[in-house]
Formats: C-alpha cells, structure tokens, sequence
C-alpha cells in the first residue's frame, strides 16, 4: 500500500466561503457556504493566525463574521449568535463583550433578552447555498 503525505490530505478551501468552524480538541469541522463540512486536524489557533478577520466567539468555535445572521444576547453571561445557514452558535461568557462590541451592537442596546439583526438582508431560515462552487 502507497502511503501519502499529510499534505496530499489536505483540504484547500477560500475563507470567504466559510462560515464557521467548530471544533473538539484537535479536529474541527468547517462548515462551507455549499452546505459542505470538511474535517480538519488543525488547530483553532492555527486557523484564527492565518485568518486574522475571523473572530473566536468560544473555545471551540471560530466564525466568519460576514456570514453572521443575528446575535441574541439573553443576559451578560449568555448570548448565542445566528448564522447565515441557521445554526445556533453559543458565545462564551467571557467573549460577549467582545463579541458584541465587534458586531457594533452598543452596550445599552443589549440589557436583557434582545435580538440584534447584523445582516437582515438574509433568511435565516433559508439553506445557505448559492448554487456556486
């Protein structure tokens, strides 16, 4: 059996047409614009260095904050965000001031349950595909 290099294996995909990526300890799942997931065995830390206008909205998780939908923040120590193809992501508590700070949400705006539309032109609802590879 041909053995291969670890760079043969390797997944190329454009930051533009991913919208997160979610992970468990050293393997992540990227979730494309098609509607694709790719596993990965890099780290977040080597993705949020490469892609700099990402933002690590968990310890788990990494989001393409073109492809945010809305944030609801439900208090000071529980938001989540929703993105372009529907999916719920949690911020972690001490990453929601940053979060929202980030999305131009001001502090005042978001004091109790709110929701705060980033990119109400899209459905939230609809499937995120474009039909274009």
């Amino acid at each position: 059996m041909k053995r291969l290099d670890a760079a043969q294996l390797q997944h190329k995909f454009d930051p533009e047409k991913v919208l997160y990526l979610v992970g468990d300890v050293n393997y992540f799942t990227v979730h494309l614009l098609t509607g694709k997931s790719l596993l990965t065995s890099r780290t977040l830390k080597w993705y949020s260095e490469r892609w700099p206008e990402f933002m690590r909205v968990h310890k788990g998780s990494l989001v393409n904050p073109q492809h945010i939908h809305s944030c609801v923040v439900v208090s000071s120590i529980e938001a989540h965000l929703i993105m372009r193809n529907g999916a719920r992501l949690s911020i972690g508590r001490r990453r929601i001031s940053t979060v929202i700070r980030r999305l131009g949400i001001s502090q005042a705006k978001y004091a109790g349950t709110a929701t705060h539309e980033v990119k109400s032109e899209w459905d939230a609802s609809a499937p995120a595909y474009t039909g274009v590879t």
